[in-house]
């Protein structure tokens, strides 16, 4: 072995080991959270049922002798016996397997629900999943990461924790019935004879040797190759739905061409993938096939001499075989499982991943943060600078006071006015500067797309309220009130709102949804920009009617409602924003 080769075998077994043990720190929580005693209790069955699972093989192997024995003795009796014994270790296996199956999967479902509650509770609170968007870092497509990967990371580990336990149990009892079997025989080498007892163990042990390191270096690019194979079919689902989701747009453009090259290219991406781990799956393949044609027929033969010699009987020959099976079985779970574990180790990273990116993203704001209170009764922003996620400034600082019931109009740059008024949400952390919003204050923030969930209108206006909060009647007095009283009365239809309102209704649904909050301070973010200016009109009299104490913030242009404003706050960009 060369000292590279050395370095390389030296540093992959460093990386197992670090990943197990960050595996380790990574699950540890669940057993510790709630129900906890019921997970325990299931990972305790599972460990006695699999004890069980052994003592039938062990039970079968012993059968197994009986019966080659009886069928060479030409004992009808004790063959009919065996039968009925036979039909009672068929029956514990499967109630066995059985049970083990239904705990093993309340278990699976029970971890990834937890992982993926304790990763939503994270991710979707305080804006991450819009913040996690704007940086760099391994954590793309978190949606496929929770809803795919989390569910491989649970259910791959227990299945493959249990399948590990079980070939320990399996080594261990099958060795010990091998090594008795094998009994001693005898070597002459240089005129003395040297006694080897158990010797079919050690023939065992250099076969399984040899086979497991052939498949280690068989299957050693599946790792990289499944990582990457679940990252681009990934990439290619998240280009299907945004395809999906802005199909209008795509279509009223004429962009289908464009948007089929680019899915196309992302198809071209997943093929990359696919080849790279075809080819590590060919490798192994090649070698698991052959390794398992060999397997059969290989005790038998290493084995068969003695019986032929008239050393062993037919049923010890069989139970001796069978025992090396179950020995090399054992044996060979990282052959078995090479593959299962590089998608397993691939999707626990991927968590990971996240995790980690989820629990740096506070720390990655670093000293340019801009700080935002809840105090006093003014909107007050002191020295407030707002810049890119990467550090660079996007506008001049600005120090102004808002207090109730003002009208205020920003005017700038749409894209650095956008970020301010995130910023005073909370949203856009990237800067300097503080930011205070009035205490208890109701804020409501209206955007250009609002948010429309799929599922019944009432829900879509009401919403993040429910429809317990928000009376049917309230719902349409709203809609009649902002010009969408066609749809008063249809409550209950289900639909992609999105894809079945225009802009310009989904923003007038964004008033009536304001009307059912009834907040006090609203901020506009372009929020009227596809409608006419007739409807601006219209809107900003229905805000000075039903919002007559609260203070409105808008982002626009200025004389765009005469009158509406009493003041113009004017943000000026940096150079460096162009």
């Amino acid at each position: 072995m060369t000292q590279d080769t050395a370095a390389r075998s030296k540093s992959g077994m460093l990386d197992h080991c670090g990943f197990l043990w960050r595996f380790v720190l990574f699950a540890l929580p669940f057993w510790s959270a709630g129900h906890k005693w019921m997970n325990r209790g299931r990972l305790a069955l599972i460990a006695a049922l699999t004890v069980a699972q052994v003592a039938v093989q062990v039970g079968l192997n012993s059968w197994s002798a009986r019966l080659y024995n009886a069928i060479e003795g030409r004992h009808l009796d004790a063959f009919l016996g065996l039968i009925a014994t036979f039909v009672l270790l068929l029956l514990a296996s499967i109630l066995v397997f059985s049970i083990t199956l239904h705990t093993k999967r309340r278990l699976e479902f029970a971890w990834r629900v937890w992982i993926t509650n304790n990763t939503l509770s994270v991710w979707m609170a305080q804006g991450r999943h819009y913040q996690l968007g704007l940086i760099a870092g391994d954590h793309d497509n978190p949606d496929g990461r929770i809803a795919e990967d989390i569910r491989v990371t649970t259910e791959a580990a227990v299945e493959l924790g249990q399948a590990l336990f079980y070939c320990i149990l399996l080594f261990g009892t099958f060795v010990a019935v091998l090594w008795t079997l094998s009994g001693v025989i005898h070597v002459e080498a240089g005129g003395t004879v040297i006694p080897i007892p158990g010797f079919m163990v050690f023939v065992a042990l250099a076969y399984s040797a040899i086979g497991t390191s052939l498949a280690l270096w068989a299957g050693s690019p599946l790792v990289g190759a499944s990582n990457l194979r679940q990252t681009v079919e990934a990439n290619f689902r998240f280009g299907l739905a945004r395809a999906r989701e802005y199909s209008e747009s795509i279509a009223l453009i004429g962009g289908d061409a464009d948007e089929r090259t680019h899915l196309q290219e992302l198809l071209r991406g997943v093929r990359r993938g696919w080849e790279r781990q075809t080819y590590g799956l060919v490798r192994i393949i090649v070698f698991t096939t052959a390794y398992g044609v060999l397997a059969n027929p290989f005790p038998l033969l290493v084995a068969a001499p003695r019986y032929i010699m008239g050393f062993i009987s037919l049923g010890t020959l069989m139970q001796m075989a069978q025992a090396f099976s179950q020995v090399t079985a054992a044996l060979s779970f990282p052959v078995d499982n090479l593959s299962g574990i590089a998608q397993w180790r691939a999707s626990v990273e991927r968590v990971m991943a996240l995790q980690d990116a989820l629990g740096e993203l506070q720390e990655k704001l670093g000293a340019n943060r801009i700080e935002v209170k809840h105090e006093g009764s003014l909107l007050q922003l002191a020295g407030v600078r707002v810049m890119k996620h990467d550090a660079a400034p996007v506008m001049k600082e600005i120090t102004a006071e808002i207090g109730p019931g003002e009208h205020v109009l920003i005017e700038g740059k749409t894209a650095i006015c956008h970020k301010l008024i995130l910023a005073v949400a909370g949203l856009w952390p990237w800067g300097t500067g503080k930011v205070t919003l009035p205490a208890g204050a109701s804020i409501f923030v209206a955007s250009d797309r609002p948010y429309l969930p799929v599922g019944a209108l009432g829900e879509a206006v009401c919403y993040p309220l429910t429809l317990g909060v928000c009376t049917p009647g309230d719902i349409n007095a709203a809609l009649h009130r902002v010009g969408l009283g066609d749809w008063a009365g249809n409550l209950g239809v289900i639909e992609n709102w999105e894809q079945v309102l225009s802009v310009a209704q989904q923003q007038r649904l964004s008033f009536a949804r304001m009307l059912l909050h009834r907040p006090d301070w609203i901020f506009l973010a372009e929020a009227m920009n596809a409608l006419d200016e007739a409807t601006q009109r219209e809107m900003a009299e229905l805000l000075v009617a039903e919002f007559p104490s609260a203070a409105v913030v808008a982002v626009g242009r200025a004389g765009l409602f005469d009158g509406f404003f009493q003041r113009v706050l004017r943000v000026e960009a940096t150079t460096a924003s162009g």
